[in-house]
C-alpha cells in the first residue's frame, strides 16, 4: 500500500514565503522602478497580508536590503567563475569574457541595481557596490599576473586599483542606462580596449 506524501513542515513553507515576497519584489523592482516598490505593493502582487509581510521584513528598505545582497552574492560567483575560466586565454579574450559576465549580471538584476544606484548621489558613477568592487580587485590580479608577469608587483597593484572602479562603473552604465540606439557588443568592445589599453602600465615620469 502506498504510503501517503507528508506534508512539508512548516518551516519550508516560512522559506517560500519569504521567497515569495523578495521574488516579487524584484518583479515590481523590473517593471514599475524603485518608485514602484512598497510594502503594500508587494503584499498585494504577492497575495498575502501586509501582516505576513512584517513577519518577514520591517520594511521595504530592509526588503530591497536582502535583495541587494543576494545580487551581490550572485555577480561575485559568476565572477569568480569568469576569471577563473578566463585564466589561460588570450588577453583580450580574457577581458571580454569578465566584461560580459559584469554586464550580463548587473542587467539580469536590471531592477535591483537601478535601485541601487537612485539612491546614490553620484549616480552609476557612484561606488554603488564596493563589495564587487573588492571580489573583483582580488580575482582581476590575476589576469595581470598571468599575462603580465615582468610588472613588479606595485606596478601591477597600481593598475588593478585604478582599473577596477573605472570597469565596475563602466559595466553598469552599459547594462543600465546604454542608449537604445547604441549597440551593446560594441559597448562591451569598447570597455575591454579601455581596460587592455589600461593593462599597458606607462613608466613612470622623471
Amino acid at each position: 500500500m502506498a504510503q501517503r506524501q507528508r506534508a512539508r513542515p512548516r518551516q519550508d513553507r516560512a522559506v517560500q514565503t519569504r521567497r515569495l515576497l523578495l521574488d516579487t519584489a524584484e518583479r515590481i523592482l523590473d517593471q514599475h522602478g524603485a518608485a514602484g516598490l512598497t510594502t503594500s505593493a508587494v503584499s498585494r502582487a504577492a497575495h498575502v497580508s501586509s501582516g505576513t509581510f512584517y513577519r518577514y521584513f520591517n520594511d521595504k528598505d530592509e526588503l530591497l536590503t536582502t535583495l541587494r545582497d543576494e545580487a551581490v552574492h550572485a555577480i561575485s560567483d559568476d565572477l569568480m567563475v569568469s576569471v577563473v575560466d578566463a585564466l589561460d586565454d588570450d588577453l583580450d579574450v580574457a577581458l571580454r569574457h569578465v566584461v560580459t559576465t559584469l554586464v550580463d549580471g548587473f542587467e539580469r538584476h536590471h531592477g535591483v541595481m537601478l535601485a541601487m544606484v537612485d539612491r546614490m548621489s553620484g549616480g552609476a558613477n557612484a561606488n554603488v557596490l564596493p563589495e564587487i568592487e573588492a571580489n573583483l580587485h582580488q580575482l582581476a590580479s590575476l589576469l595581470p599576473r598571468r599575462h603580465l608577469p615582468g610588472l613588479p608587483d606595485d606596478r601591477l597593484e597600481a593598475v588593478v586599483f585604478m582599473l577596477m572602479g573605472v570597469l565596475v562603473s563602466t559595466c553598469l552604465r552599459i547594462a543600465l542606462q546604454r542608449p537604445a540606439d547604441v549597440d551593446r557588443d560594441h559597448l562591451v568592445a569598447l570597455a575591454v580596449a579601455m581596460v587592455r589599453a589600461g593593462l599597458t602600465d606607462p613608466a613612470p615620469a622623471g
